[in-house]
């Protein structure tokens, strides 16, 4: 029995120098999760153990499991907008023919037919964006693919501004001098704003702020006329009219006339017209120099896709040369009850198996997955210096099992001697 106790004994410490081994093999491997060989002592049945009374000494040692540690490695910055780590729990999903397997490692690139797949080709699982709800991604599972076709022009309909008018500038007598966009002494103030037509040409239209003297009440600012004139690319005009009147109480807030409409039946190239709503909501009147603290205009030119960003909760922008973007996809992760039942296999990968329970699918940062950090991946969470002491540690157990066959050859040869 000695010879099979210290035998036990060695594959034990071999099984476990072989696993430290793998540990410090692995200790730049992006996503890998260091093991720990996990032994128990092993003793023969016997009827007088049964009793309780049991003299007879164990048998040696097995090994009971290779446990994982899944605790977080350390984040580390990349600069490739495609590398992903994950901060908190969860895996990257990959379609491995038809099979899904699971992996920490967050190192992508763009495939030839432009998926987003691991170094070994398997594609990275996510969800697709509904068309036409900005922010909504789809809840069933697919190939992440980037949609790097050219981003079309949208013309502008939507205009915002807001504006202080100086309630200090001399109003204007509208009937003796008419607005004229050519004669500056017919408006106060003016400003100039970018729109965009149908096939994504930029145009100027120019709004024209007049302080019109006698339209105000008792003890009330005079109300200002709002004009304005569009001009086309090559600085020929193509549409002017009045766009509203502002009125302002005696606080300088704005009360009535806060949006207007301008038309544009043609920008003489063969695009379509326009109408743009033109909102001057939160406009006011003080004593102060006109300025315009704040536009927003919808609209933009064509664009051709140049870039990739991922965002912390895993949707994915394609970003373009008119400095649109557009949601190509959300990557999905999985959890698992029991992480321990998950069988690791070659490729940095895991497989489920039913000790570990249905994966559970979510986007990150929700349901107790961690958030996507762009640009970064996640470390070996080995720690190189405890390894090395554990290996002297498992050499040791494997040399003093040796002088245990040495000393049982010892004792056979001088019983043989008898």
């Amino acid at each position: 029995m000695g010879y099979n106790t210290a035998v036990s004994g060695l594959n034990a410490a071999q099984t476990d120098l072989n696993t430290i081994g793998n540990n410090i093999a692995n200790v730049n491997t992006v996503g890998f999760k260091s093991s720990n060989a996990q032994f128990g002592d092993l003793y023969a049945a016997s009827i007088a153990g049964a009793a309780g009374n049991n003299t007879t000494p164990g048998i040696g040692v097995s090994t009971v499991s290779l446990s994982q540690s899944f605790t977080q490695g350390n984040v580390t910055t990349t600069g490739n907008p495609l590398d992903m780590a994950i901060n908190g729990g969860g895996f990257f999903i990959l379609n491995n023919n038809g099979t899904n397997d699971y992996s920490r490692n967050g190192q992508f690139q763009i495939s030839s037919g432009g998926y987003l797949t691991n170094n070994a080709g398997l594609p990275l699982q996510g969800y697709q964006p509904v068309p036409g709800t900005p922010g909504k991604f789809a809840t069933v599972l697919g190939n992440l693919k980037i949609n790097n076709s050219a981003m079309l022009p949208q013309a502008t309909t939507q205009a915002g501004l807001i504006a202080n008018l100086n309630a200090t500038d001399p109003a204007i007598n509208t009937t003796t001098t008419p607005f004229s966009t050519s004669n500056p002494n017919s408006y106060n103030s003016s400003t100039t704003t970018q729109v965009y037509d149908s096939l994504g040409t930029a145009q100027n239209v120019t709004l024209y702020f007049v302080n019109a003297s006698g339209t105000g009440g008792a003890n009330q600012p005079n109300n200002w006329d709002v004009y304005y004139a569009a001009n086309n690319s090559n600085g020929n005009p193509v549409s002017s009219g009045s766009l509203t009147t502002l009125t302002f109480n005696n606080s300088g807030t704005l009360v009535s006339g806060a949006s207007g409409t301008i038309n544009v039946v043609s920008w003489g190239n063969g695009s379509s017209g326009s109408s743009i709503n033109v909102s001057l909501s939160g406009s006011t009147l003080t004593n102060s120099p006109f300025a315009v603290t704040s536009e927003t205009i919808n609209g933009y030119a064509p664009g051709t896709y140049s870039s990739i960003s991922i965002q912390k909760n895993g949707a994915v922008d394609a970003n373009f040369t008119n400095g649109q973007s557009r949601a190509v996809g959300q990557v999905a992760l999985a959890n698992f009850a029991n992480l321990q039942g998950l069988s690791p296999t070659s490729g940095n990968l895991w497989q489920a198996t039913a000790a570990a329970g249905n994966p559970l699918v979510n986007a990150p940062g929700t349901a107790g997955l961690g958030a996507i950090q762009s640009g970064a991946v996640e470390s070996s969470n080995v720690g190189l210096s405890s390894q090395l002491v554990a290996m002297l540690v498992a050499q040791q157990a494997y040399q003093a099992n040796t002088q245990t066959i040495k000393m049982q050859q010892q004792d056979t040869a001088v019983l043989l001697q008898l």
